[in-house]
């Protein structure tokens, strides 16, 4: 059992993108959507390896659905079933 809840693993997901991969502003939220906000397939891979980093879980690629790279909460949410 990970000590990664979906509310801290939503947390880290949202600081990494806000912090370290995509240029936003003060109106960046966790529910923001990601492909607007700059998301691109670079910062998808280096938002896994980072989470990889952080969660020591690699993400299936299959996973990457659109559905679920909508928003950090989204996205934490696919992250959060995988640490289960």
């Amino acid at each position: 059992m990970s000590d990664w809840t979906h509310e801290k693993l939503t947390a880290r997901v949202f600081e990494i993108l806000r912090d370290e991969l995509l240029e936003v502003g003060e109106e960046f939220t966790p529910r923001s959507d990601l492909v607007g906000a700059g998301l691109d397939s670079l910062a998808v891979t280096q938002l896994m390896l980072a989470i990889e980093e952080s969660t020591g879980v690699w993400v299936d690629e299959s996973l990457l659905t659109p559905e679920n790279l909508e928003t950090a909460e989204t996205l934490a949410a696919c992250v959060h079933e995988q640490l289960q």
